[in-house]
């Protein structure tokens, strides 16, 4: 892996072409031209996310997030690790979904103009999710739609990133956002500064390779769920995010699309299984009872090990090793 494919989505049969390319080998592309008409927008809800950020922890906590079972709400530094044997990421963040899964609580009061914006913000997303779910079931060669309706009861996650300045101690192996897999389906990603922190773990070369910075485009990534529903045709990789420019501010929005909480996920493929099914609400709680550390986690081992029964043996579903070096 030489460098990340940059492709320009306005051009539907190129743009297939080369997401076939992309998602069979390194699992991450940067798209151009995706939310052209929407600019606007984004630029006023980077204002609503900066004006959020600011308010005091005390008054943050009062969003404090909802457990695995709702994934909403606010987490503050070092309450989530994305790799569960690293300490705590170096980040902030809120979580929010769609009107009829957001509880009206968790809505910060503080700020009128953040909970018409978030939802719009949302309604927009989940519109350009199914646009990439429909060019994905070209590369796949399945019949239309049927992906894009596994994922219509807004069973998604949208999340606002923080990653403020730091400048006391850092922990042994602390990232602003530690090694890991996605969960789901497919992250879309904003990026709302010209920091290149993120990275993905190119395992044949045994490198850590940058995203690039792309003024106005969204990072996709393949999730390990679909990863196990292609039968490993598409490549869920390792990626983090690592500590530079530590001196100010920055912030970025993943917005996370997962199947409908029913969906059994089975090989889509016409090759041999390499997984038995196994539902999606199932999966997906497994995975985030891990990543927390919070007043729930008795409840969150619970969960994980009663999560474990729906995966093979083989299951790996984060944890690798740090490789040596990065370019």
């Amino acid at each position: 892996m030489k460098s990340i494919p940059i492709i320009d989505f306005r051009f539907e049969d190129d743009c297939i072409e080369e997401m076939h390319d992309a998602y069979t080998t390194c699992g991450f592309a940067v798209f151009t031209h995706v939310y052209d008409n929407w600019l606007s927008e984004f630029e006023d809800w980077k204002q609503l996310m900066e004006e959020f950020f600011q308010l005091s922890l005390s008054t943050k906590q009062q969003y404090a997030y909802s457990g695995v079972k709702e994934n909403i709400g606010y987490n503050w530094l070092e309450e989530e690790r994305l790799t569960p044997t690293k300490p705590g990421d170096l980040k902030e963040s809120y979580n929010w979904v769609c009107p009829d899964r957001m509880q009206e609580e968790y809505w910060p009061k503080e700020i009128p103009e953040f909970k018409p914006l978030a939802q719009k913000i949302e309604r927009i997303s989940r519109m350009l999710s199914y646009q990439f779910l429909y060019r994905f079931e070209k590369v796949l060669n399945v019949p239309t739609g049927k992906l894009v309706e596994k994922h219509l009861d807004s069973s998604a996650t949208m999340r606002m990133i923080h990653y403020p300045p730091h400048n006391g101690e850092i922990k042994e192996g602390q990232l602003r956002g530690n090694e890991h897999t996605d969960y789901g389906s497919i992250t879309l990603l904003w990026r709302f500064d010209d920091i290149s922190a993120l990275q993905i773990y190119d395992k044949k070369d045994n490198v850590w390779v940058t995203v690039p910075s792309v003024e106005n485009s969204i990072v996709l990534n393949v999730a390990d769920m679909f990863q196990r529903w292609t039968n490993d045709l598409l490549k869920s990789t390792p990626h983090r995010v690592v500590n530079i420019d530590m001196d100010s501010s920055r912030y970025s929005m993943p917005y996370f699309v997962d199947p409908g909480r029913d969906v059994m996920i089975k090989n889509l493929t016409k090759d041999l299984d390499k997984y038995p099914p196994i539902s999606a609400y199932e999966y997906l709680k497994w995975r985030l009872a891990q990543s927390y550390i919070d007043d729930n986690y008795t409840e969150n081992e619970e969960i994980g090990k009663e999560g474990e029964q729906y995966l093979p043996e083989s299951s790996v579903y984060s944890i690798l090793p740090i490789p040596p070096k990065s370019n």
